[in-house]
This record gives structure tokens, sequence and C-alpha cells, in this order.
């Protein structure tokens, strides 16, 4: 019978035999198997083999052979092992937990091992060597795809906060993305405000999150306020069941200020004297993309006097905006030239008459001036009574789910 002692081992060097560098992000296990019948003398004179326990965190792009490596693998070793399966050889794809556990007759002279991870969400490898010898066994594990839920309030930022809660950042540029029509994010946004998604992930055999997809219900309360949007149908809709796209874009540029209003009695701050403001400005550095409101047709591209490089499009028989003192515009901007809502057109300048780097937006219905951040904005065509009495349900089912998290999430706050 052999007696055991384990000891312990951090992100530091332990002197003598039980040296083992470790990662300040590892953990391990040593444990010393000395013969029952050993002597202090004989045992001192004679080293019995160490067996380690290690949990290594492999960060995407890292390969086995590079991980191996770091543990103090021999190249002979580390060739097996990687030879042995076809996954061993390429980057893993997520950051991940190696499971290693190997013994060694003397400081760094590894004997045997083995080892398991996982190079790709569906798939684990587990891995066994004896001297120079591998063998490896590949498992597939399942994935399913399931709805997840991120329900939050504003404290910090709408970003900060989103994420926190869960979203990926391209599920927070997506969220905003829905109620970019309704919405003046500079401005309208404060301390309090709440949000609520039913999301797409993807979740492997342990209930771990791997991938996340599309937002399926969004409800975001802005100063008491409650906007929606769900998707249906291949578009996203309000809780009435009408389109969330809207005909123009309330704002054509991220993360501005509006510097001044629409207004009709405004002093120039350049010209110095009462001049009509029929437009929005919004500041913005340099080079900031400057997007298309709407779909339309490109009517004007170029200089035009105090505007400075100015692009006009129509939308319809009835819209039509205008963006000037770009310093730019997108490669291939030309007239005749059918662009969709979102697509970068030109980038914020200070051309014309300016006083500094900003976009100056137009908004004309049926030839008359509007105010681009109050006017109304027709939406798409309601669905039909059938299609509205399955769409209700969708909606449903959406706030069931992400209410239940929202009021776990309060009772966890007031504990």
């Amino acid at each position: 019978m052999a007696l055991s002692r384990t000891l312990a081992i951090g992100g530091l060097i332990c002197s003598g035999y039980l040296a083992v560098n470790l990662a300040s992000t590892e953990q391990a296990i040593a444990t010393l198997r000395i013969p029952s019948d050993a002597t202090a003398a004989n045992s001192a004179q004679t080293l019995p083999q160490l067996e380690i326990q290690r949990t290594i965190m492999m960060k995407r792009g890292d390969t086995l052979a590079s991980t191996l490596k770091k543990a103090g693998f021999s190249p002979e070793q580390i060739a097996a092992m990687t030879i042995s399966t076809p996954s061993a050889t390429k980057p893993i794809t997520h950051k991940t937990e190696m499971k290693l556990s190997y013994t060694e007759s003397a400081p760094y002279q590894i004997q045997t091992a083995s080892l398991t991870y996982r190079p790709k969400p569906e798939e684990e490898v587990t891995l066994k060597l004896n001297g120079t010898q591998a063998t490896a066994k590949a498992v597939a594990k399942p994935l399913q795809e399931i709805n997840g839920t991120a329900v939050g309030e504003i404290h910090d930022s709408l970003y900060q906060d989103a994420t926190q809660a869960g979203l990926s950042p391209a599920q927070v540029m997506q969220f905003m993305n829905l109620f970019a029509w309704d919405l003046d994010y500079t401005r309208d946004i404060h301390p309090g405000d709440t949000f609520k998604v039913l999301y797409e992930k993807t979740v492997n055999d342990k209930g771990v999150t791997v991938k996340t997809g599309k937002i399926l219900a969004a409800e975001f309360t802005v100063a008491g306020e409650t906007r929606s949007a769900y998707f249906y149908a291949g578009e996203y809709l309000n809780e009435k069941g009408e389109s969330k796209k809207k005909l123009l874009l309330r704002t054509p540029l991220e993360f501005t200020r509006i510097s001044s209003n629409f207004d009709l009695h405004r002093k120039h701050p350049v010209l110095g004297f009462t001049r009509a403001h029929k437009g929005t400005d919004f500041a913005a550095p340099t080079g900031t993309p400057v997007k298309a409101s709407g779909d339309g047709k490109v009517v004007y591209v170029g200089p035009h006097g105090g505007h400075g490089n100015f692009v006009k499009i129509e939308h319809n028989g009835t819209f039509t905006t205008a963006y000037a003192h770009l310093s730019r515009f997108a490669k291939g901007l030309k007239v005749g030239q059918r662009v969709k809502q979102g697509q970068v057109i030109a980038f914020v300048g200070s051309t014309g008459v300016s006083s500094g780097p900003h976009l100056h937006y137009e908004v004309i219905k049926n030839g008359t001036h509007v105010n681009a951040m109050s006017t109304d904005l027709p939406t798409g065509s309601p669905l039909s009574k059938k299609q509205l009495a399955e769409f209700k349900r969708h909606v449903s089912n959406a706030q069931t789910a992400w209410n239940a998290a929202f009021l776990q999430n309060r009772q966890v706050a007031s504990r």
C-alpha cells in the first residue's frame, strides 16, 4: 500500500523535486507517492514518481502543440500527441480548459500523461501518452439551439450594461438599430431606463453558451415610455404588428451630439445674421461615416455653395434628404445610383461655410423642409388578421420569458 501527500500548487515555483511552472491562470495538484515500507533515509535517496494534475486555460488561437510545450512535454511527445488526431493540429476556436494529468520520474521528465480538451465546441478530444507513444479519441458533443434572455437597467451606458447582462457587442448594436427610427441615443437614454431582450443562442452539452445569434424580441423603456420590436415573418414589428422599419432613420450617423437644431430663425454662427436653419447639425469627428437615412436614388453628388460637399437622395414621391459639409463621398457614389437605408454614402467634414466638423442633415417633405427629429415617418403595411393572431402569441411568449428573468434580477439585486 502506498501513502500519498497532496500539495496544492498555485502560480509559484515550488522548490526541489516538486518544481512545477504554472501560469497565473492555472491550478494544479501534485501527489507524491511514497512506499509504505520506505524509511526517511532511503526515500530521500530514491525519489518516487510525482503525479501532477493541472487545469490550463487555452485561449482562442492556441494550439495543442503550443500548450504542451509550455507544460513541459518533450518535442517527441508533442509530435506523437499532435499526430494522433487531426483536430489537434488546428488552433482552437474558443476559450477552453485543458484537463491534464501526468507523472514525472524526475523534474520535467514526463513519463505518462492523459489530457482532455475541446478544440471546438462540438468536439472533445482525449489523449493518452506512455513514453513517446500516444493514442487519441475524439467524441462529438451535441450543440443545442435555445433562446436566451438579457434584461437590465441603465446605470453607466447602454453598451456596458447590456454586455454585462449577456448580450454580445454585435447584439448591442443590433438592439440599438432596432430603435434607431425612434430614439436619439445621444440625448434620450438616461440612468433608470430598462431593456429586455430575447435572443438566439447555442449551448454545449454542459449548458455553456458558445455562440449567440439574432435578437428575436426586444423591449426598451426610456423615460417611462416602452418601445418594442419582435422578429416575425422576416422583419421586426412593434407590439401592434406594424413594421419597425420606417422610411427614414432619425439620425444618419452614430455616436454624435446635436450641435444645432432645426430653427427657421437661427443666427448663423459664421455669417452672423439671422438665417433659417432648415436642418439638424450633428457634431462629429472628421471622417465619421454618414449613412443614407432611407432607401432611395441619389440625385446630387458634389460641391454645392455654402453646403460644401453635398449629397441629395430622393426616397419616394414625398421625402427627400440632404447631407452637407462632407469631407468626401463614398467610393463610386454617383447620380442615379440606388442606395439602401444604412448604406455609407459619405464622411463627416467641414467643407463650405462651416464652423467645424459636423453633418448638416435636411429632410424635405413635399418640397418643404421639416424637422427631422420630430416629423412623423411612415411605416410598412399591417399584418392580416390571421398573421396578427399568430404574432400576438409570439409577443406573449417573449414577454413571459423576459419578465421572469427581469423579476429574478430584481430579487437578486434586493438581497
